[in-house]
């Protein structure tokens, strides 16, 4: 699936209609993600209302333009204030902290392989969104370097997605 139906339906199911650029933001490199909007905008099938905020037509005739903006700026602090709770929570996760001190006690820092950027590249073309933050990829760089078991790996690993769970 190219960016713009990636972008189509992503937006689909919002009740609101409002789409932020920081949503599909993944979806592509940046020009690639430009390009695939002004598509949109050439074919009418997205709206743009500000710097960044599109929506649905249909619901800029229905709700209009000034509304939706307003639900778009709500939607916005809304993900910061989501992003600022996670931010400050791996700064109190004990996991990620133990995983930081101990590459750096080892000297140990991620580099990703060809392997893990394949891998990503194909669970992004699969339409999946699987991010993996440092604190996983530190613990992936000690178990490569020998420092931490397998079996150690995951239960870190384990450890530190229930801490991010309880934001």
């Amino acid at each position: 699936m190219d960016i713009e139906g990636r972008i189509l339906q992503s937006l689909r199911p919002r009740r609101d209609g409002v789409l932020l650029r920081s949503d599909v933001s993944d979806f592509g490199s940046p020009s690639q993600v430009s390009a695939a909007l002004k598509a949109l905008l050439e074919k009418g099938l997205i709206t743009r209302l500000d710097r960044g905020v599109y929506a649905k037509p249909d619901r800029v005739e229905q709700i209009g333009k000034d509304s939706l903006l307003m639900q778009a700026t709500a939607k916005l602090e809304q993900n910061r204030t989501q992003a600022l709770k996670r931010a400050k929570q791996r700064r109190n996760d004990p996991t990620a902290i133990y995983v930081r001190q101990l590459a750096k006690r080892e000297g140990i820092v991620f580099a990703p392989t060809f392997a893990d950027l394949w891998a990503k590249a194909v669970t992004k073309l699969a339409g999946d969104e699987v991010k993996s933050d440092k604190t996983d990829d530190l613990l992936v760089a000690l178990t490569r370097a020998g420092k931490l078991s397998p079996r150690d790996m995951t239960k870190l690993v384990i450890a530190h997605h229930r801490n991010l769970a309880r934001v």
